[in-house]
Order: C-alpha cells, then structure tokens, then sequence
C-alpha cells in the first residue's frame, strides 16, 4: 500500500511538472514565436531543467502537440452531446455552440488560439500536419445530426455537410471576429448563438 501511494504521488508529480513545460512552451512560443523559441527558453520559463523537458518531450514539435491537445480535450468533453428527442433542438443546438464558443470567452485560451493561428498561418507544413495528426478529428454533431433526421426533425441529405454550414456559422459570426478583438462573455454573445441556431433550423428543420 505504501509503494502504490508512493507511485501515485510520484505520478502526480510527473504530470504536474508536465503542465508546467507544456505552459512554459506556451509563454516562448508567444515571446519568441515557435520557429526561434529554443528549448532552452522553455525550460527557464517551466522552471526545469532542459534533461527534464526532453524527458517528457522528445521536440519542439511534440510541445506544439501537447499545447494542442491540451486545449481541445475539455472542449471535446463538451463536444459529446447524445441526441434527446424529448429535448428542443435549440437547446441541444446551443450546447454545440457553447462547446465552439469555449475558445473564445476566456482570455487565456484566447490567447493561445491566436498563437497556435499565427503558427499556421507561418508555417503551411505545420498545419498540414497537424489537421492530418488531430486526434479530435471525429464530430460529434454528425451523429447527433443524424440521430435528428432519423427523428423527422432536421431534414439533411448530407449531414456532414449540414455540420460543417454549422460550424461556419459559429466560426464566422463569433470565433473569427473575436480573434482581432477581446473576449466576449457567453451572455454578451447570446444573441449571436441564438441567432446561428434560428439560422441552421430554418435551414435544416422539418
């Protein structure tokens, strides 16, 4: 019992200071942008040494990839809406919105998507490679859309393509927008969503 305690806390520990680096990577790519920030920065900035990064990270490229997946695993978590047919589609349509609304009414996750977007733009190889190697890549609302159809309540041939008129709703009337501006709160951006949702139905619905 005393080993598998210890084994926990020396766990804890490691994931802890994984954290940090993963932050760490996040303040050098800011200050220096991801092609000059070295590792050395990120050690300094973690407050570990540079054996210990590579430890946890074989590259800089790895770090990227951490900082990524960091940031999209609780917004997946929202992301997993099961069809209700007793609840309205607005409802259920509005926590989709919310999941994609999570960027962006928070400044620090702002912040790190205006990064990771600055990153893309510079670097097309990176991009590519990270749209191929995206582990969230499945989504949730294609289900969820056909599971409405099925229903009778949404009418959608292509439900891939009714998923994606969906999220460039949201993409273009409230993620975009608030890359060149401050962060909006989700009451501020109420009417919006409600908004993007009416749009959808009148679109999509029966």
């Amino acid at each position: 019992m005393v080993m598998e305690t210890e084994l926990s806390g020396n766990e804890l520990r490691k994931a802890e200071k994984r954290k940090e680096i993963i932050q760490g990577a996040i303040e050098a790519f800011q200050r220096e942008g991801f092609e000059r920030a070295s590792m050395d920065l990120v050690a300094k900035l973690a407050g570990a040494s540079k054996r210990t990064v590579y430890n946890h990270f074989e590259s800089k490229k790895d770090l990227l990839w951490a900082v990524i997946a960091e940031l999209m695993a609780e917004q997946q978590e929202m992301k997993q809406i099961p069809y209700s047919a007793e609840q309205s589609l607005e409802s259920q349509l509005g926590r989709f919105v919310d999941a994609q609304m999570y960027f962006v009414i928070d400044e620090e996750r702002l912040s790190i998507v205006r990064l990771l977007t600055s990153i893309f733009v510079q670097n097309e190889e990176l991009r590519v490679e990270a749209q191929e190697s995206n582990p969230c890549d499945s989504d949730p609302l294609i289900p969820w859309i056909q599971a409405a159809v099925k229903d009778k309540r949404l009418k959608a041939k292509d439900p891939e393509l009714a998923a994606e008129v969906f999220r460039g709703l949201i993409e273009g009337t409230i993620n975009f927008p608030t890359l060149f501006s401050s962060p909006r709160t989700a009451k501020e951006l109420k009417p919006i969503k409600d908004e993007v949702v009416a749009v959808f139905l009148s679109r999509y619905g029966s």
